[in-house]
């Protein structure tokens, strides 16, 4: 490429005005290399020109797990007929942090980039439970806290539903590519010293339930 000389005006006293060395520089560039996706045909990139998932790809169930949304990695049947059968309660309580969702849930072929990932669903924190025994009222909130987790890292965490409630929890994170796991996780609050336990014929006071969950992530890769 030939040298480009940039021609100014003298001024007085010998000075040269700050943006002088841009000019030059934008002088021996090419046209080529100064192109950006601004100056790109509106109709560069289409349909018939992309893979498929090249820019985003979006992951999502309205209804996660089965049909109902329903917890299914921890459920007590003892419960009467009058709670919720398969809800959690006291004798499986364990004070930490456990899957709302057995089976692991696999964002697929993710190509590297921001992951945008959200679940929402209705949660019930039985009223009986989150009312000690010897006080009528108030009641005793026990809040049931949630989070998401991705490759086992927690990418948000939100404290949840006091009673019966909806509850929505989201988060976004750059994550390099491949196949991403993630983990639905809930936690009680644990059980005090005059929370009710068992009904007077002996069966479980259910604590919580989780019902008509949803997930929806969304892979920008551009």
């Amino acid at each position: 490429m030939s040298k480009k000389w940039t021609q100014r005006a003298a001024r007085t006293g010998g000075t040269v005005q700050p943006d002088a060395i841009n000019e030059e520089l934008r002088a021996q560039q090419s046209s080529i290399t100064t192109l950006d996706r601004e100056q790109l045909p509106d109709d560069f990139a289409d349909a018939s020109r992309l893979t498929p998932y090249a820019l985003q790809r979006v992951y999502n169930l309205p209804r996660y797990p089965a049909t109902n949304g329903e917890q299914d990695a921890t459920g007590g049947t003892s419960v009467t007929s009058r709670m919720w059968l398969n809800s959690v309660t006291p004798p499986l309580e364990t004070g930490h942090w456990r899957n709302a969702v057995q089976a692991t849930l696999t964002l697929a072929d993710f190509a590297g980039g921001h992951l945008f990932i959200e679940w929402s669903g209705n949660a019930l924190v039985f009223p009986v439970f989150a009312q000690t025994t010897n006080l009528d009222y108030p009641f005793n909130p026990k809040y049931l806290g949630f989070r998401i987790l991705v490759n086992n890292s927690v990418l948000v965490e939100a404290r949840g539903a006091a009673y019966h409630e909806s509850f929505r929890v989201f988060g976004g994170r750059v994550f390099a590519a491949g196949d991403l796991t993630v983990q639905l996780q809930f936690r009680t609050t644990q059980v005090g010293p005059d929370d009710p336990l068992v009904t007077t014929a002996g069966g479980d006071i259910m604590q919580a339930h989780l019902y008509s969950m949803k997930y929806l992530a969304v892979g920008r890769f551009r």
